[in-house]
């Protein structure tokens, strides 16, 4: 468990005088407390000695006993209260400092963490590690010290003062704490293990939800709405059986713990009670024995909470640890301290470039995050997605990329876009290794527009501008213009100002796409990276894009992916890619002349679009007759 907890160390120790003056008010409270009784049964043994004593004893000095016990027992409960109100202040608000801080270290670790490390986690057991788990580690820095300090404390100066009235009834009194801790040890590490699964599987229920919300739209449309709630349920239950073994064993362990304070309560009962009848222990070093038997219970009992409670926390902490130990793929090589390249004209070359996929198994993946059925399933399996790329683009000019699905093309661009990991020595940028540029100032130059495009919760000026936020109206309304989603303002009922909705849901997929495309058109970035941007775009809309990407292209290298080659005809060097290699180069004129994969393409898509062509003219006239 501590080796697990080593990592958290930093945390602790930025808040240590908290913790320690905590400690300390810990300390005093407690040794004032178990000074109550000592006040109380003393002098109760004075006043039987008074009584018993041959003298008469005087009423004043009674009550003189009876006021000094009551004034020392008030000063006592005086300072008691507020320590103990400052130590839990002090440690359990630094407990949400704690959290607070890491959590704050969990996301700044998960921004530099590669996009692939999204792919391969859900969102739900992300979300789960940030909001449950972190909940859990927060009791470890809270009440979990907290009471654990109480009870070493109270262990450590109540077990000297039980050894000090009777060394031999005291041995007795702890006899059975051994066993007992043994036992909680033990019942302790099986909770460990069931948390870890149940927070599993709290995630997977999160994932489940994250997918079920997002997914609406497609539950809906095949009529799924039974079987979704079905697997939904399917994890909650799963979710309740191991919460309620979890509950089974804690419960165990308190009862083990309740079991130990009464047994060694009943040895002192027993043993004590015939010592004090024998007259050789006094009747209040009797009571202040068993008062602070009485007092070792209570703690005794929660030492069940703080085992269980530890335990847990532990192993939330290990799964918070899992995302703080995922590798940051995507790292600056420095060649030379003193030498930070920039991208200045967008020249690029490619030499030998290859990207193999291990099998899915593999990878590193968060725990739960992998659904044991696609272990050794066809699709765990090593992919090589590009083989052995060879590639110039001189700077300023247009490459178009095309190919079958999965070809390749998408994980070309994102190499491109730096948004996958490669190794130094394949990717070049102006002649400097692209490994050696700085991340933000490499992206900050690069403006790469997925197929799918992802929107926020926010205007669509705030979206378009979320890139460039001192951007002027009258900018945004020219980027909206050059992604021709300018002319569709008058649909919006806000137009600049109205809300697209949770993922631009209030959208359709061209305008989304062209949301996206203004965003990128609006950093004026020197490399221009689309890919298959205009897929949900019609053909007269796409064509009109490209004719007024043209100019803005001619400024930059861009890198254009897609399916349409018409789009690709103006491109200076077009390259085809067929199970991750460059089976054809050249341009569009070279191309079709070699008569090779390219070419029939560009055939059956001239086909395709001459039948469309004829259908929408024979559509035309039908109408225009059905009208007269």
């Amino acid at each position: 468990m501590l080796e697990t907890l080593r990592p958290l160390w930093p945390l602790l120790r930025r808040y240590r005088w908290s913790y320690l003056v905590g400690l300390l008010c810990i300390i005093i409270s407690i040794w004032l407390k178990l000074r109550i009784p000592r006040y109380f049964w003393s002098t109760l043994d004075e006043l039987r000695e008074l009584e018993l004593s041959e003298t008469t004893a005087e009423l004043s000095q009674y009550s003189d006993l009876i006021l000094h016990a009551s004034l020392l027992i008030l000063v006592s409960a005086a300072v008691i209260a507020p320590t103990r109100t400052v130590s839990r202040l002090l440690i359990l608000g630094t407990s949400r400092k704690i959290s607070r801080d890491l959590l704050a270290q969990v996301f700044a670790h998960m921004l530099k963490l590669a996009p692939s490390f999204y792919g391969r986690n859900p969102a739900g057991q992300l979300m789960s590690r940030c909001i449950n788990d972190r909940e859990y580690v927060r009791s470890l820095g809270g009440a979990v010290f907290m009471y654990l300090a109480e009870t070493i404390t109270l262990y450590a100066i109540t077990i000297p003062l039980m050894l000090a009235i009777d060394f031999q009834l005291a041995l007795i009194a702890i006899i059975p704490y051994p066993a007992f801790l043994y036992l909680a040890n033990r019942l302790a590490g099986k909770i460990q293990t069931t948390a870890r699964a149940a927070q599993n599987a709290l995630g997977e229920i999160s994932e489940k939800v994250d997918e079920s919300l997002s997914g609406q739209l497609v539950i809906k449309t095949l009529v799924l709405e039974s079987q979704d709630l079905e697997r939904f349920t399917r994890r909650c239950e799963e979710f309740r059986r191991l919460n309620l073994q979890v509950t089974r064993l804690r419960a165990l362990l308190f009862s083990s713990m309740m079991g130990l304070a009464g047994l060694s309560l009943l040895l002192v009962m027993g043993i004590g009670g015939e010592r004090v009848a024998a007259g050789q222990m006094s009747f209040g070093e009797f009571g202040v024995m068993i008062t602070y038997l009485a007092w070792l219970a209570a703690p005794t009992r929660i030492l069940g909470f703080i085992i269980s409670s530890a335990r847990r926390g532990t192993a939330a902490y290990g799964r918070v640890r899992e995302i703080l130990d995922s590798e940051i793929e995507l790292r600056q090589e420095l060649t030379s301290p003193l030498e930070v390249p920039r991208m200045e004209h967008g020249a690029i070359r490619i030499e030998d470039l290859s990207i193999v996929y291990p099998p899915l198994s593999q990878q590193p993946h968060l725990s739960g995050s992998l659904d044991d059925r696609h272990v050794g399933s066809e699709a765990d399996v090593k992919r090589k997605v590009l083989d052995s790329i060879d590639l110039e683009i001189p700077a300023g000019t247009t490459l178009g990329i095309v190919g079958h699905t999965g070809s390749g093309k998408t994980t070309l661009a994102r190499v491109l876009a730096r948004q996958l990991a490669v190794a130094p020595g394949k990717v070049f940028i102006d002649g400097h290794d692209i490994t050696s540029f700085p991340l933000n100032e490499l992206r900050a130059e690069t403006g790469y527009v997925p197929q799918e495009a992802f929107l926020f919760n926010e205007s669509l000026t705030e979206n378009v501008a979320i890139g460039a936020e001192h951007s002027t109206e009258e900018q945004v309304l020219k980027a909206l213009n050059n992604a021709q989603l300018g002319k569709d303002l008058d649909q919006l009922p806000d137009g600049l100002d109205t809300l697209i909705g949770e993922r631009g849901v209030n959208l359709s997929g061209g305008q989304r796409q062209r949301t996206a495309l203004a965003r990128v058109l609006l950093l004026t970035p020197r490399l221009l990276i689309l890919d298959d941007t205009l897929s949900a775009v019609d053909t007269h809309t796409a064509d009109a894009i490209l004719d007024h990407l043209r100019p803005f292209a001619a400024q930059r290298t861009t890198v254009l992916v897609a399916h349409r080659l018409s789009s690709l005809s103006h491109a200076d060097q077009i390259i085809v890619l067929e199970e991750g290699r460059i089976v054809e180069r050249g341009t569009h004129e070279e191309l079709l002349s070699l008569g090779g994969q390219y070419r029939s393409t560009w055939d059956l898509q001239e086909q395709s679009e001459s039948a469309a062509a004829i259908a929408e003219k024979l559509r035309a006239e039908l109408e225009q007759e059905a009208q007269q």
